[in-house]
């Protein structure tokens, strides 16, 4: 049995005891490194750099080219000097027609993004800043634009491509001595712009992918099997590991997904939540690089305030994880039901070929039938998720069309029960009930049920697919359990009302994940983290989307008031679930209250945390603990984060 609880290199009586879990954080920075070197020398509690600003590219304390070199030659030869792919497609030093079509071609894809160290998901977030000129493919007479158009500066300054932990804590060092802002990039799944920033030095923590099952370990109470996992693993890469020990990992929904990163540190849900709990539940020990660039272990026993904190107290706030051990459980088989229903005319008479193999599953019903139809399927999801289930499903809206002879506006539900460890005759069953109330209410769905032996069976797709990469912005709630227990219940009517008119009335796009993480199923040590507690009450997940452009033909006042429109529907949820919060994760930039929504009563000793152990403040991520005391200078009044941060004046 391997036990972590003590943080020694020696052997106790029957019992391991290591100092780090992969070869890459075997090379660590030492005092007799750094010997006299102000730029890369650790830090010392309690800190001392109060200046008002980040310093930034073209200010006067912004350390010298041969600064920079010598920071590079301690690297390794690790520093990279952060130019935009897009570039390419712009006059200048950085021309080049072969690297441009490359990106005009995959610039949307999660895939090209994620093996880029600089390049956000969402460059809105950096306000639009080095967009693909002209037309694609350009003509043989596009004028290409001067590169004084594509905004370098609005990217981080440098990127430090990290294979050791030792590079991770000079990144540390250095920018907290030059009071140069700190991002982190792991496979750049964001959506808020959390690990960007204009002038920064970003950390691209990509390549830490390492693995080892552990079929026996004590760490704390706990005893069982696990799994020493690097920070960058993502999902599709964890389902072999699965299938190789006969395990069943929590594992992200998305295929590029980093599990351990950022997505553990918001919570972190999956399909199998709510019979294992969130990702954050799953953690038994953490190593990381904290603000003072040295390199820890935390766990239960050890550095306990960083051990409650990463566990969902937010990415990119506390330090930089490099890797962890998590808990593996029992292999599990997966049962999924798919069905589907609409409003307006049917498809297959409507001679469009290209849709109809999409939609013959689609049951149709008129504008109430559909509604009613909603509320037949949401009053189910207590019993799914008292059975260890989760429902998934979207609601879309369609404009009329006369082309297609469509008059009125069409609106579709496509709906999954996913549930892991039942046998498919005992799902069948299970799921009868869903069809026939749909059923009563006029809605005779034709419903598929398909049955995995194994979680990655169910999931994996090889070589991670990946995901479109896009321009928008969107909303989120968690809608608390209370409210769908008693279908009859007004506070039930009002929540499908909110959801009605989201859709009907405000016209985008709804999507739910409806899972139920409750302290029971988080479990030792899960329960007692820094998750937001309205997220332990929640039962469904809610998301609406903005597919309105956020993109560079959009003028501030534009984007502006678009996302004033999405707020005040996305107010009509916030008053049907008083008391509840958004999961950080996937939310609004602007979300109201951030600090009750996406913390809850954990905000004051979250931030406790944050100001003893980063009293610099080298780690900051908007939304993050402690990020409104900050601000970023030159973004038009948009929550981008392209400028100088400066801190707020009280």
């Amino acid at each position: 049995m391997v036990s972590l609880g003590v943080r020694l290199s020696l052997f106790v009586t029957f019992k391991i005891i290591v100092a780090y879990n992969f070869p890459y954080e075997s090379v660590q920075l030492t005092d007799d490194d750094v010997a006299n070197n102000s730029d890369i020398k650790f830090g010392q509690l309690p800190g001392d750099i109060k200046a008002e600003c980040k310093t930034f590219p073209g200010d006067s304390n912004w350390p010298t080219l041969d600064r920079w070199n010598a920071f590079n030659s301690s690297l390794g030869g690790a520093l990279l000097k952060a130019i935009p792919p897009a570039a390419a497609c712009y006059s200048g030093i950085y021309e080049n027609t072969t690297k441009c079509a490359a990106w005009r071609q995959q610039s949307r894809s999660s895939l090209f993004v994620r093996e880029d160290p600089l390049i956000p998901f969402n460059q809105w977030t950096l306000g639009n800043p080095c967009p693909v000129p002209g037309a694609s493919p350009p003509s043989s007479n596009t004028t290409i634009p001067p590169l004084s158009a594509c905004h370098i500066e609005y990217f981080p300054a440098y990127v430090v491509i990290v294979s050791t932990v030792k590079q991770v804590q000079l990144a540390v060092n250095f920018a907290r001595n030059h009071n140069i802002r700190l991002t982190i990039k792991n496979t750049g799944h964001d959506y808020l712009g959390r690990n960007t920033g204009g002038g920064a030095l970003q950390v691209y923590v990509h390549h830490l992918k390492d693995f080892q099952y552990l079929p026996s370990v004590q760490i704390g109470k706990y005893e069982g099997k696990a799994a020493r996992v690097g920070v960058a693993l993502e999902q599709y890469e964890l389902f072999p590991h699965m299938e190789e020990n006969n395990i069943t990992l929590l594992a992200p929904g998305s295929s590029t997904v980093g599990a351990y990163g950022g997505y553990m540190q918001g919570g972190g849900f999956s399909y199998i939540s709510s019979k294992f709990g969130l990702m954050a539940d799953q953690v038994l020990a953490l190593e990381l690089v904290t603000a003072d660039g040295r390199f820890v272990h935390a766990d239960v026993e050890e550095n306990e305030d960083l051990f409650f904190a990463i566990r969902g107290g937010g990415p990119s706030n506390y330090g930089i994880v490099t890797s962890a051990i998590v808990k593996a459980h029992d292999s599990i088989s997966v049962a999924r039901m798919n069905f589907n229903f609409q409003t307006g005319v049917n498809f297959e008479q409507a001679n469009i070929a290209e849709w109809v193999d999409n939609t013959t599953a689609y049951a149709e019903a008129t504008n109430e039938t559909f509604w009613n139809g909603i509320n037949a399927y949401f009053a189910h999801l207590v019993r799914i998720n008292d059975a260890k289930g989760i429902g998934w499903n979207s609601l879309s809206t369609q404009a009329p069309n006369p082309i297609f002879n469509r008059t009125e506006r069409i609106f579709s539900f496509t709906g999954q029960v996913i549930m892991p460890g039942m046998s498919a005759n005992d799902f069948s069953d299970f799921v009868a009930p869903i069809v026939q109330d749909l059923h009563d209410v006029g809605i005779d769905i034709k419903a598929t049920v398909g049955w995995w032996p194994t979680y990655p069976s169910y999931s994996f797709r090889p070589n991670g697919p990946g995901e479109a990469v896009g321009n928008g912005r969107f909303a989120s709630r968690l809608f608390p359990r209370s409210i769908f227990e008693d279908p009859s219940s007004p506070e039930f009517f009002k929540a499908m009302a909110a959801i009605r008119i989201w859709v009907e009335e405000g016209h985008y796009s709804f999507h739910s994940v409806d899972y139920h993480p409750s302290y029971a199923t988080a479990g030792y040590p899960g329960a007692d983290s820094a998750v937001n507690p309205h997220l332990r009450n929640a039962i469904m997940h809610a998301t609406g989307f903005d597919t309105g452009s956020y993109g560079p033909e959009r003028t501030a006042e534009e984007m502006i008031a678009s996302h004033a429109r999405l707020n005040a529907y996305a107010q009509k949820w916030r008053d049907a679930t008083p008391g509840s919060g958004a999961y950080m994760n996937e939310a609004d930039t602007e979300e109201p209250g951030f600090q009750e929504s996406f913390y809850g009563s954990n905000y004051n000793r979250l931030l406790g945390i944050k100001k003893v152990r980063d009293p610099w403040d080298v780690f900051y991520a908007v939304t993050g603990v402690g990020s409104d005391e900050w601000r970023v200078e030159g973004t038009d009044g948009l929550p981008t984060q392209q400028g100088r941060l400066c801190r707020r004046l009280r």
